[in-house]
Formats: structure tokens, C-alpha cells, sequence
């Protein structure tokens, strides 16, 4: 072999690379593999934690961390050396057909040179030369051919391979677009059936490979996917097709494996991108399959219906539902591929007497007992309705039967729910969408469908209510723990519902009715005295439960029903069936709460409360949606309604109602075993309420009641739980519950104009609780350590809630005048107390919002010195948290977010706030020698050094804070300093570039970091061309000055005037412009040091011209990702790129030479051109105009690389000399 290793060895580092006894071998024997067999690739590079790993090795383990093999130094020679493994590979008995759970050491060789050559393959396929690349076609091919008892896993392998060389090679030779010619030797006459298997297979694979897109790569893969689309995916299909009617005529052993990659690949052939939108898996069952013209002959004239609906007949399940998974293909084709409206007619009605002959003949019946068919039928039936219309369906002479018969079925799905409770959905689907377009039918066909529909409407509620009863004895899942996904679905069945809404109302009504009678009853039994802890409860309890738990169920089903209301096509029977289901809906809660207030505690559930206060919740978010509002005075009927039973006539009485009644869910009961569910609640609630409070008609209503007035004026109540800081739960949304309370608080305080009074009347308790704190800290109050952190914790809560939804400039003027300077010290206090701690945190987090300039609140008078006031105040916070930072030790490397990191996070969360907040002159503090922005920026440079690079850009959160510092710190303040220390500067340009790398990166992150460097790029630019103007302009000034005939000039000047104001004159101008009094001199004094400041060359420009490894890093880094890479964010991208050139033009032009001699020799004279262009009409000036040009020249260089297959220059981080 070509490198030196031995195969005894060889399976040896293979078994343990895929049966590894431990991390620390799988990395050690990974990196001996890549040294052995190098991809080139800087992914397979060895990790950080990979050298680690290894550092406890041998120094001779070590040297092979360092490169590779010195027998192998090219990709080719690397696929070569896979090659030889797989055709030289030892005991070949391995690759016959063995149990999948044994891996022999010949099995993991061939699996590991596989994946190998993969690699090679996909990163270095344009460097291999055509015969090259064809060989290795060929070789995989034939490898395939030779082995095919060979475990499934490594025939799935070999044929990704196989599809990914196909693929690459398609554009650039018509050879690789010979597929089905070439995949013939596996269907020769007489051939066994596991060659006609592994035939399949590869069609499939390479199928699938065509349809997978490139983020790197889109247009080119879009290209070859198009070109494969246009010439063989319709061959290919109609392939499959033909052997699948050959496999219902065989009946060898394995013949089922025969059929299922038949159909397989006929699935996966009408699963392809045809018009590229990239659909993702959710999207499957939304849309029609958009197959070209071509295609038509297929659905028109091939008889392929008929076809798949005989192999349904005839094969047995899983075959069986492959099938039908593709009859559900079938029936979304799309409509406009039809020649004519007849041949679209013919095909639809070919599908729906089917379906006729499927659910009316006992073979369809018994085909339709197993679940994948049942469930692949109703996929069919929601798809064959969103794709045609409901005018062409009603065309169907046997429409009324086919309509019949579909509702029978789905009356039989719904009684069958846990039979197959993921197929209800489709059948819901299906009636909704035939209700929606109900009108474009005649009358007869409405009537039909909507008799139809209330049956089935009636049905689906049985299925709830039987659903209720057995998610409480265990043998389902409840639906109820997912309230998204049920809201989802009640949201259809709403739909189907109020098709015929009165008749489907008032069984919806009775129903209710029933079910409340009921609870009335059980409750009494409960209350009348017969019944103890020890005696009867149990009983009653279940039974109560079980009703509770149904009447969930009516209350969701009727807030659905209510939220389903289109207001323009709401008729007053149906606003006056919302009324009365809405009324008895309150009935129920007013039961409730008359219950609740006097049940005893062994008789309630938990889980009970949970979901039917969830479910009461829904109904109001439901009923202010359509009945609240702007255009709640068309609801006249609703009202009415609500008026005669509760006295509730107008939307601000209803309002009412839903603030009191959900009060009371912010209240602990107390127990410990209810505190999961109360929190949920809360959580719940508050969610209701911010609902409320967000829209402009409602929060004015909801301020004006007296509810809402009196939880202004006792927010802080004891019986809260969720507000005591000594709570705590590690669910994140009940966490937050205090945040969002006070959020809901001061947006319905401020919903008002003239709030001052009403708002020194809400900030009275925290006053009042933050004197008390005062006087502890100055030792004069009773409260312990420990009763001060806890009301600190809760009061930051609370006030970061409250400042973030302020709005406007006079409310936090209001929040400012009250908060400073009382308070600020309090803050800063408990900073220097509890760092470390999780007040620390709310501290931070209150900070940030304090001092955050959003929608322009943060503006002071031009007289107020309050913006500076309020920086100086943040330095001392920053100052003072930063400082701890730096001297925190960490108690583990798995700690370092929540001990350190998290906390530097939000320093530089309220660093960028403070610095992009625009409400004070940072120059005002050099000026007068005020040392608080400096101790900020010098404790943020301490931070940022200490974290490595590879934790800034690792921890999302922590990026995206760092960056946008970085961001604002290069705009505005960075050129501005003195000076910054060598060392910061490295470690900032080296996190620039290492953010835009990945090719997964942060988008957000990595657009500011190319902000970052397009600022620094454009301040030294700009700098330089005008020290090159300055020198010119020196240049002819001295020239000037030695002119006689300016100095005659000057002097005839002198003689002008009369007075003192000419005698000034003559003294300034005489001389040949030189001065000649003391008062001259001093003035050119002044001049001439203002002029050797201007010729001292700026910190940063130094920096950069001494060190342009920086700009040769930062270049290769943007510049191949540009070139190479597709991502979202490419204008921002493309920005810097122009500065970088024009700043270090000379490497420019090395890489792209470079660049032009590494490309294949054919392609060398086209990517020349292309590189020429880049600067062509680009002038030395950062122009808005000159960067739009260059921006425009790179598009058309980016799209020329994407055209071509082109290989990137392997010049590394190292290579730039930057490291």
C-alpha cells in the first residue's frame, strides 16, 4: 500500500473508531486515521479538544497531529489509497450477510474507506481529472456489483457515494447523465433479484442526492438538479413503474424487499424539488406536487392509477401503505398539468370512485383495518382536497355517494380515535376545507355536505368527551398537556362547525347543559355532609373529575367555535348562538368559582384545576377577539343575550368579569402538591392579561375598572405567590412571571396621558420597601442579610418589568426623577454586596432596560446634565460587577456560563445600551478628566481577554452581546482613545474573522462583525487620503510661500485701509506673509504645533501598517467566504471587503494569482478574467458610489465561481501570519 500502515493495524484503529471503549481513544485513533488518510479539508483539522486529548500521547502520537502522511499529498492520492482498502480489503467472508448487531473488523474498514472517500469526493472533486473522476464511478459501481450480499448499511453507503460522484460530475460530462443506461447491468435477463435490489436502491440514492440542497454551492446544485430533473428523473420514474408492474407478477422470496425499493424510489421521484423551494418535511402535507408538462402523459394516458390501485389491492401491508403513500402523492398533482379541463375531470374522477370502490367493497374494508393504510387513506383525502377544487369535485355524477361514503368514513375515524389518534387531523382537514369553499357549489350540494357536517360535528364531540374519560384512566395521552396543538385542531373542526352552526350549536348547547347539570348535581352530593375524607370521597372525586374534565373539553370546543367568527359573514343567528353558548360557558364559571370557594381539599385534583381554568382562559382570549373590539357594537345579539342572564350589555362589563374571575388564579392555594399546576396558571394568566393590555381600545377599557384600579393600587399583594423572590421554580416562563406582571402593570398605567399622581400612588410600596433598605444598609433596621437580597431580588424584578414597557420620553422622565439619585445608590450597594449572586443578575438585566435609548425615551433637556448623570451611575455599576468578574474563580470548566459567562454577557448587554443610547457626549469626560468611561472600556478589554475565542463564539448569547459592543465601540469610540493595548487588538481582529468562518455561523453576529471591520477599514482610509491631501496641500503652501510674486501680493494688501484696523492689517500681511509682532509669532506658534499634531500618524493606522498579517487574515477569511459560500447576509459581507483590498493591495494581488494558478489549467484563462473584472471602475476612495460598483463587480465574481467548479486557495489562518 501507499502509506505506512499495516491492515492488521488498520481494522484495528477502525473497530475502535466505531466501538470505541471511551472519548479519549475514539479522538486518539480519529486523529492517527486522518493523518493515515488526510482529506485536505480544514474540517477535519485537529479540534482544540481533540490536541487535549492527545496531549497525554507519546511524542510520536503527537507528531501526527501536526499534517499528514508524507506518502500521500493530494486528495487523488488519497482516494487511490481508499480505493485499494475496499478492493484488497481482508476476509471477505466479513461482507457476506451477517447479523446487523455484529461488526467485524473488514465490515468497519469498508464502512471507514467509504465515508473517507465521501469526503475526498465532496470537498475535491473538481481537482480530480475526468478520467479520475470516471474511474472512480466506475469502481463504486462495480464494487456494488461484486458485493451484493454486503450489509444493508454498507450498500446505503456505496450508493451515497455512487450518487454524490454522479452528481458532481453531472454538469461537466454527459457520461455521468447516462444513469439508467448504465444502472442496466443490475436488471439483465435472468439476473438474481437482489441485483434488481441494489438497482433500485441506487436510482433512489441518486434521486435523493439530486433533490438535497447546497447552502455553499445553491446555484450550481440548483443547476444540476434542474439539468437532472429535465433528462432523467421522468425516465427514472417511468422505470419504476414498469418493475413495479413486473414485481406483481413474481412471487420469489424476495420479493417484497423488491417491491418496497420500487416503491421507495417512486416516492422519492415525486418528493423532488421540481420548481425549488426547498419544502422541509412540515410542508409535505401542504401544497401540490408541482411535476413539469412532460410528466403529463404519466397521469393521462399511462394507466399509473390503475396500476397502483391494483398493487394496493393486492400486496400486504408495509407494502401495502407504500402504496398508498403514493396514490397520496397522486392526488396532489397539480391541477394546471392537465391538457384540458375534461383529462383533469377524468383523473379526479378516477381517484374518488376509487376511493368509492376502497371504503364500499369488503377487501377495501379489511385493507383499511391496519392503521398505515388507514392513516395513509385519510393523508389522501386531505391532500385530494387542497389540491382541487371543490366546483370540479361536485362534477362527479356519483358525487352525493362518494360525499356519503367519505363521511361515514370519517364518522368511523373520529369513534375510532385511539385506534389512530394522528389521522383525525387529516379528516378535519378535509371537511374544513370543504366547508370553506362550500359556497362555490350549488345549493343542493351545500345542503348535502352541511347535513353531513353536523353529524359529523356531533361526532367528533362524542370522541372528546370519551377522550376525557380515558386520558384520566391512563390509555391515552391527554391532548389537553399540548393546549397548541389542540387549538390547532379545534380551529378546523370550528370551521366544520359553523357550516351549519345553529343545528351544531344547539347540540353543542345540550351537551353543555347535560354536562353542567351534572357537575351541579355532583357538587351538592358533595356538599350535603355524607360524605368524609375517609368515607365517599374517592368516588365523588373521580366522578367530579371526570365531568370537570369533559367540561374542559365544551369550554375549549366553544371558544373555538366563538374565535371561529368572521365578522363580515356572521349572520345574527349565529352571533346569537355565540351568545348563548358564551352564557353558559360564564354560568359554568360562576359554578365553578362558588365550588371552588368551598370544596374541600381531598376532593380536588391539581390537574383538573389546571386544565379548566386553562380552558376558561382560552375561552376570554377567544371571546375578546371577536366580540371586543372596535366593531363590538355590531355584536348587538351576543350582548343582548349576555345581558338577559348576567346583565352583561356592554364589552367594558365583560372585561370586568374576565379581570375578576381570573384574579383569582394569581393566588396560591397554599398546598405544595398544586404548585407545578398554579404556576402553569399564572403563567397562563398573566399571558391573558398582557393580551389584554396589548391592544389600544381594551387596555383604556381595562383601565377604567375597578379591578384594575384596585390591583394598581395593591399590586404587591401578599397572596401572590409568584412575587415572593423566595419562590423558585426552574421552569424559565414561571420565572419570569414577575417580569411580565409588572410589564402588563405599566403598560395599562400609562395607558393614560396626565399618570403622575397615579403613578407616585403605584412606586409608593417599592419606596416605602426601599427606605426600609436604606436603613439597613446604615445599620439602623432589624431586616438580616438574607431579608434584604430577597426583597432586592424581588424590587430589580419588579422595576425591570415595569421601565420596559415605557415608551415615550415623559415616562421615564417620571421613572428617572423618582429612581434618581434615591435609589441608584441601593443599586450599586448590593452590587458590591452580592456580585456574584442572582441579584447581581436582576441588578444587570434592571440595567440594561434602564438604560437602554429604545423608541428615543431616554431624552433630557438641552440644560440637564441627566444623560451624563445616568452614564456615570451605569460605570459605577459596570465598574464595580466587572471587577468582581475578573476575580471570580470558576468551581468547574463546565460552570463557566452560569458562574462567569452569563454575568459578562450582561456587562456587555448594558455596555452596547449605554454606548448606542446616544444621550450623553462621551467628550465631555476626557475633557473635564472624568475617569468613567475609561474604567468601563479598560474593565471591558480585562473581560474580553478573559474568555478564549473559541467560548466568545461557541456561547450564542455571549457572540451576539460581544459583538454588538464591538459593533458600536467601532463606530463611535474606538479611533477616539489614546491608545489600546496590542494585545486587545489581536484578540479583537481574531474574533472577527473567526465569527464570519463558520459556515454555520450567528447571522446576526456575523453581519456586525463585518460592520465592525468596514468601520476600522474605512477610518484608516480615510485617515490616509487625507494625510495625503494635508502633504499636497504643505507641499504647494511651501511652494507658495517662496513665490515673489504672492509676497508682492501680500504686501500691496498691506497698503489698503485706514485706522487700526489697517495698521493690523499691515502687521499680519507684511513680510511676505510672515508675522512680525510677538502676537504673529504666538499665532504661528499655535498653528504650527496644531499642524504636527495633524502629521502624527493615528495609533490605529500604525497598528495596521505594521501589522497587515491582520489585514491578510481578515481578507482570506471574507474574501472566500464570499467567493464560496452562499449565506444570507452576503451584502453585508461584501462591505469590508473593498477597504481590505485598498489597504494591502499587494497581498490582494499574490492570493489572486494564486487563486488564477490553483484552478484546473482549462479554467485558468476564465477565472483570470473574472478576478480582473473584480476591480474594474473601483477608485481609491470609500465613496458610497465606489462601493456600490464594487459590490456589483464581486456579485458578478461570485456568480462566476458558482458556475464554475472551482477550488479555493488552501491558505489557512496560519498561513496569513496573523496567529
Amino acid at each position: 500500500m501507499a502509506a505506512t500502515i499495516d491492515l492488521h493495524s488498520l481494522e484495528q484503529y477502525c473497530e475502535t473508531l466505531y466501538n470505541p471503549s471511551s472519548q479519549a481513544s475514539r479522538l486518539h485513533v480519529e486523529s492517527l486515521l486522518n493523518y493515515h488518510f488526510p482529506t485536505f479539508s480544514l474540517a477535519s483539522a485537529p479540534s482544540a479538544s481533540v490536541a487535549a486529548t492527545a496531549a497525554s500521547r507519546t511524542a510520536d502520537d503527537d507528531s501526527l497531529l501536526k499534517g499528514h502522511s508524507p506518502s500521500i499529498n493530494t486528495p487523488i492520492e488519497s482516494a487511490l489509497f481508499c480505493r485499494s482498502l475496499l478492493e484488497n480489503t481482508k476476509n471477505p467472508y466479513a461482507l457476506m450477510q451477517v447479523p446487523l448487531c455484529v461488526y467485524t473488523a473488514a465490515v468497519d474498514v469498508v464502512a471507514f474507506a467509504t465515508s473517507r472517500l465521501k469526503s475526498l469526493v465532496e470537498d475535491h472533486f473538481s481537482t480530480f481529472t475526468t478520467p479520475e473522476q470516471l474511474g472512480l464511478r466506475t469502481f463504486v459501481l462495480r464494487y456494488i456489483y461484486q458485493n451484493p450480499h454486503a450489509q444493508p448499511f454498507i450498500i446505503t453507503a456505496q450508493a451515497q457515494l455512487f450518487a454524490l460522484i454522479t452528481k458532481l460530475g453531472w454538469i461537466d460530462n454527459e457520461e455521468f447523465r447516462a444513469l439508467v443506461d448504465q444502472i442496466q447491468v443490475f436488471f439483465q435477463p435472468g439476473s438474481a433479484l437482489v441485483y434488481r435490489i441494489i438497482g433500485m436502491r441506487l436510482l433512489t440514492a441518486v434521486v435523493s442526492e439530486m433533490n438535497t440542497p447546497s447552502a455553499r454551492h445553491a446555484a450550481k446544485y440548483r443547476k444540476i438538479a434542474v439539468s437532472f430533473r429535465d433528462t432523467q428523473l421522468l425516465p427514472i420514474f417511468q422505470f419504476a413503474t414498469s418493475m413495479l408492474q413486473t414485481a406483481m407478477q413474481i412471487s420469489e422470496p424476495d420479493v417484497e424487499k423488491f417491491r418496497e425499493s420500487i416503491l421507495t424510489s417512486m416516492r422519492t421521484c415525486l418528493m423532488f424539488d421540481f420548481i425549488g423551494t426547498v419544502p422541509d418535511e412540515s410542508s409535505d402535507d401542504i401544497g401540490s406536487i408541482q411535476t413539469p408538462t412532460t410528466w403529463r402523459s404519466v397521469f393521462e394516458e399511462s394507466g399509473y392509477l390503475d396500476v397502483l390501485w391494483e398493487c394496493w389491492k393486492k400486496f400486504s401491508s408495509p407494502n401495502s401503505v407504500l402504496v398508498m403513500e403514493s396514490l397520496s402523492q397522486a392526488a396532489s398533482i397539480r391541477r394546471s398539468l392537465f391538457s384540458s379541463d375534461d383529462a383533469r375531470n377524468a383523473y379526479i374522477h378516477h381517484i374518488m370512485r376509487e376511493m368509492i370502490l376502497a371504503l364500499k367493497s369488503n377487501a377495501g374494508q379489511s385493507k383499511l383495518q391496519d392503521v398505515g393504510n388507514f392513516h395513509e387513506f385519510c393523508r389522501m383525502l386531505s391532500k385530494f382536497r387542497s389540491t382541487f377544487q371543490l366546483s370540479e369535485i361536485c362534477e362527479f355524477k356519483e358525487f352525493e355517494q362518494w360525499i356519503s361514503v367519505i363521511g361515514e368514513f370519517t364518522s368511523r375515524g373520529f369513534h375510532s380515535w385511539k385506534w389512530s389518534p394522528n389521522s383525525v387531523p387529516y379528516l378535519l382537514t378535509f371537511w374544513s376545507k370543504m366547508v370553506s369553499s362550500i359556497t362555490t357549489a350549488k345549493q343542493s350540494t351545500q345542503d348535502y355536505i352541511q347535513r353531513i357536517t353536523v353529524d359529523l360535528s356531533r361526532a367528533y364531540l362524542k370522541s372528546r368527551l370519551e377522550c376525557a374519560q380515558a386520558a384520566l384512566e391512563g390509555e391515552v395521552d391527554d391532548p389537553l398537556e399540548s393546549e397548541e396543538e389542540l387549538v390547532s385542531t379545534l380551529e378546523t373542526y370550528a370551521t366544520i362547525t359553523r357550516s351549519k352552526y345553529v343545528e351544531s350549536g344547539q347540540y353543542v348547547v345540550a351537551e353543555f347543559k347535560d354536562l353542567s347539570k351534572k357537575h351541579r348535581e355532583l357538587i351538592q352530593r358533595a356538599t350535603a355532609g355524607s360524605i368524609s375524607p375517609s368515607h365517599g370521597s374517592s368516588e365523588i372525586k373521580e366522578q367530579l373529575v371526570i365531568v370537570e374534565m369533559q367540561l374542559t373539553w365544551m369550554v375549549y370546543i366553544i371558544a373555538a367555535l366563538i374565535g371561529g367568527r368572521i365578522s363580515y359573514q356572521s349572520t345574527a343567528e349565529q352571533d346569537q348562538m355565540d351568545g348563548e353558548m358564551a352564557s353558559e360557558v360564564l354560568g359554568f364559571i360562576h359554578q365553578l368559582q362558588m365550588w371552588s370557594a368551598q370544596r374541600p381539599i381531598y376532593i380536588a385534583s391539581a390537574d383538573a384545576h389546571l386544565y379548566v381554568q386553562s380552558a376558561i382562559i382560552f375561552f376570554y382570549i377567544q371571546f375578546r377577539s371577536s366580540y371586543i373590539g372596535e366593531e363590538s357594537s355590531k355584536s348587538v345579539k351576543v350582548y343582548t343575550i349576555l345581558g338577559e342572564r348576567w346583565g352583561l350589555s356592554s364589552p367594558n362589563q365583560v372585561l370586568d368579569v374576565i379581570m375578576n374571575s381570573s384574579l383569582g388564579n394569581l393566588r396560591s392555594s397554599g398546598d405544595p402538591e398544586w404548585r407545578k399546576q398554579e404556576d402553569q396558571l399564572v403563567v397562563r394568566t398573566l399571558r391573558l392579561y398582557t393580551q389584554l393590555a396589548s391592544g389600544y381600545s381594551s387596555v383604556k377599557h381595562i383601565r377604567k375598572l375597578d379591578t384594575t384600579q384596585a390591583l394598581l393600587k395593591n399590586h404587591n399583594s401578599s397572596d401572590f405567590r409568584f412575587l415572593d423572590p423566595a419562590s423558585k421554580s426552574s421552569n424559565t416562563a414561571v420565572s419570569r412571571c414577575r417580569v411580565t406582571y409588572y410589564t402588563m402593570l405599566s403598560r395599562v398605567l400609562f395607558a393614560e396621558d396626565n399618570v403622575e399622581g397615579d403613578f407616585w400612588r403605584f412606586v409608593k410600596p417599592w419606596e416605602l420597601t426601599l427606605d426600609q433598605v436604606t436603613l439597613a444598609f446604615e445599620g439602623n433596621s432589624d431586616l438580616g442579610e438574607e431579608e434584604i437580597r430577597l426583597i432586592l431580588l424581588g424590587v430589580f424584578r419588579d422595576l425591570r418589568g415595569f421601565i420596559s414597557s415605557i415608551t415615550n420620553k415623559k415616562q421615564y422622565n417620571l421613572f428617572f426623577e423618582w429612581f434618581y439619585p434615591a435609589y441608584t445608590p441601593i443599586a450599586l450597594r448590593a452590587m458590591e454586596i452580592w456580585p456574584h449572586n442572582e441579584l447581581g443578575i436582576a441588578i444587570m438585566r434592571f440595567w440594561n432596560e434602564f438604560a437602554s435609548n429604545k423608541s428615543s425615551r431616554v431624552t433630557f433637556e438641552s440644560s440637564s446634565p441627566n444623560g451624563i448623570l445616568l452614564f456615570r451611575e451605569t460605570s459605577n455599576i459596570l465598574y464595580t460587577y466587572g471587577q468582581n468578574l475578573l476575580g471570580r474563580p470558576l468551581s468547574s470548566e463546565n460552570a463557566r456560563w452560569s458562574e462567569k459567562y452569563k454575568g459578562i454577557m450582561l456587562y456587555f448587554n448594558v455596555l452596547a445600551a449605554s454606548l448606542s443610547g446616544k444621550y450623553v457626549n462621551f467628550g465631555v469626560f476626557k475633557l473635564y478628566g472624568d475617569k468613567a468611561l475609561d474604567q468601563v472600556l479598560e474593565t471591558f478589554f480585562s473581560l474580553m481577554r478573559a474568555i478564549p475565542v473559541e467560548d466568545m463564539i461557541s456561547f450564542p448569547k455571549l457572540a451576539q452581546a460581544y459583538f454588538s459592543v464591538i459593533d458600536v465601540f467601532t463606530s463611535d469610540h474606538m479611533t477616539g482613545l489614546a491608545m489600546m493595548p496590542h494585545q486587545v487588538l489581536e484578540y479583537m481582529f481574531q474574533a472577527l474573522g473567526e465569527i464570519i468562518l463558520p459556515q454555520n455561523p450567528d447571522t446576526l453576529c456575523c453581519t456586525m462583525a463585518c460592520s465592525a471591520v468596514d468601520k476600522i477599514c474605512t477610518f484608516v482610509l480615510n485617515w490616509m487620503l487625507k494625510d495625503k491631501i494635508r502633504k499636497d496641500e504643505d507641499q504647494e503652501d511651501s511652494l507658495s510661500n517662496g513665490s515673489p510674486d504672492l509676497s508682492n501680493g501680500r504686501a500691496r494688501l498691506s497698503s489698503a485701509g485706514s485706522g487700526n484696523n489697517s495698521q493690523r492689517s499691515s502687521i499680519e500681511l507684511s513680510g511676505g506673509g510672515r508675522p512680525s509682532s510677538s502676537n504673529g509669532r504666538s499665532v504661528s506658534k499655535r498653528r504650527q504645533q496644531q499642524q504636527q499634531q495633524q502629521q502624527e500618524t493615528h495609533w490605529l493606522v500604525e497598528y495596521l501598517m505594521a501589522n497587515k498579517e491582520v489585514l491578510n487574515y481578515l481578507f482570506l477569511v471574507i474574501f472566500q467566504v464570499v467567493a464560496f459560500e452562499n449565506r444570507s447576509n452576503y451584502w453585508s459581507l461584501s462591505r469590508p471587503l473593498l477597504g481590505l483590498i485598498l489597504l494591502n493591495r499587494e497581498f490582494y494581488v499574490e492570493y489572486t494569482n494564486n487563486f488564477v494558478q490553483s484552478q484546473l489549467p482549462d479554467r485558468q484563462e476564465q477565472v483570470q478574467t473574472a478576478v480582473n473584472a473584480l476591480m474594474e471602475g473601483v477608485e481609491f476612495n470609500t465613496t458610497s458610489l465606489n462601493r456600490d460598483r464594487f459590490t456589483q463587480n464581486i456579485t458578478t465574481f461570485r456568480r462566476e465561481c458558482t458556475q464554475m467548479t472551482l477550488m479555493n486557495v488552501s491558505t489557512t489562518v496560519e498561513d496569513s501570519g496573523m496567529l
